[in-house]
């Protein structure tokens, strides 16, 4: 592109007004720059105004937030400023592959000179059609599929390419027809992923039953198998997120539920690896925008109360921000309410070094 701007005859700006991002999960981060310097937290339901998107993070009047924790609008791509160009689309195989799209400098009779990927070119004038005008120049908001006559093309989310004034696009020096947003992957069944959940929840309430503190009080907190009530989907037009309720209940060795209780969690560190696993579960099995896992608790009424939130971004667990327990916890949304637990940070911390 900087040949191109400097062939600039006439720019002209655009700026594209009127989007919105919804939020969806319980509570969501704007900051001064994409993962850094929290400015506010915004609720669920809250609209933002997006002024502009660089790969997953949109740009509102405050700052910037993970698109992935929101519901938004916004065109596959977002013109920038326009381009006063004369280009010869190659017809017949000249030097030059047929759709290559030659940047015009100057002519002869009979020959065109201009730039090819970025490279002096000459090319006869037989062999090629003229495009001459006002070229958009537009950014990609989301990763799209470029077709062509001789192939498809994928392209990610924040490179430029040139709108030709008939309609078609340009992107590496050649010329495309039409373009469409990717369609992700599918998810996996409801029946698949509960079977899945299930399958980790049983072991982790194994290991708790069979721990030197389940040995010592008599108890434990178990979670309960989840169920299709307690999953949610949230379909939006770029993805699909997951909110999952996690049902805790103090139950005896012997299997009995405790009543008349409230429920408190004993370690942190290991609970906050295993909501990390069941997240990751979450997104291989085809989600692709946000997983939240609302944590509740018996209220010893015979009900279960929220004691908080987990949600976590697709695009953070992609790029491995999620890896361990820490990183989980510093590259999430979260907020849980400290009686959620049961003297960890006085009588156990020390079980798990002090965290």
């Amino acid at each position: 592109m900087r040949k191109l701007l400097f062939l600039t005859t006439i720019l002209i700006p655009a700026i594209s007004f009127g989007q919105e991002a919804r939020v969806l999960v319980e509570a969501a981060s704007v900051w001064k720059e994409p993962g850094k310097e929290l400015i506010e937290t915004v609720n669920r339901g809250e609209n933002l105004p997006l002024k502009s998107i660089l790969g997953y993070w949109g740009l509102d009047e405050e700052g910037w937030i993970n698109l992935d924790y929101t519901d938004y609008f916004f065109p596959d791509f977002t013109e920038t400023g326009k381009l006063k160009l004369k280009v010869g689309i190659v017809t017949e195989n000249d030097e030059l592959p047929q759709g290559a799209a030659v940047i015009v400098i100057s002519e002869s009779e009979d020959y065109v000179i201009g730039f090819w990927r970025g490279k002096a070119v000459k090319v006869k004038k037989e062999n090629i059609r003229e495009i001459e005008g006002f070229f958009g120049i537009e950014v990609l908001n989301k990763d799209c599929l470029l077709k062509g006559d001789r192939k498809s093309l994928e392209v990610s989310a924040g490179n430029v390419l040139l709108k030709s004034p008939d309609g078609k696009f340009i992107f590496n020096g050649e010329l495309f027809n039409d373009i469409t947003p990717v369609v992700k992957g599918k998810m996996a069944t409801i029946e698949e992923i509960l079977k899945n959940l299930n399958r980790l929840i049983d072991i982790f309430n194994s290991a708790k039953l069979s721990s030197p503190l389940a040995e010592r009080l008599g108890y434990y907190a178990k979670l309960l198998p989840v169920s299709s009530d307690d999953l949610e989907v949230v379909n939006t037009e770029n993805g699909k997120g997951i909110r999952l309720k996690l049902k805790y209940k103090f139950f005896t060795k012997e299997g009995e539920p405790i009543k008349g209780r409230k429920t408190r969690l004993f370690m942190k560190k290991s609970n906050f690896e295993f909501w990390r696993k069941l997240t990751e579960e979450l997104f291989k099995s085809g989600v692709n925008k946000f997983v939240e896992l609302d944590i509740l608790r018996a209220d010893g009424k015979g009900s279960f109360e929220k004691c908080g939130f987990v949600a976590s971004s697709y695009h953070i667990f992609k790029e491995g921000g999620l890896k361990n327990w820490k990183d989980f916890l510093e590259n999430s949304e979260s907020d849980l309410s400290e009686d959620l637990w049961f003297f960890a940070d006085q009588v156990y911390e020390r079980l798990e070094d002090g965290n």
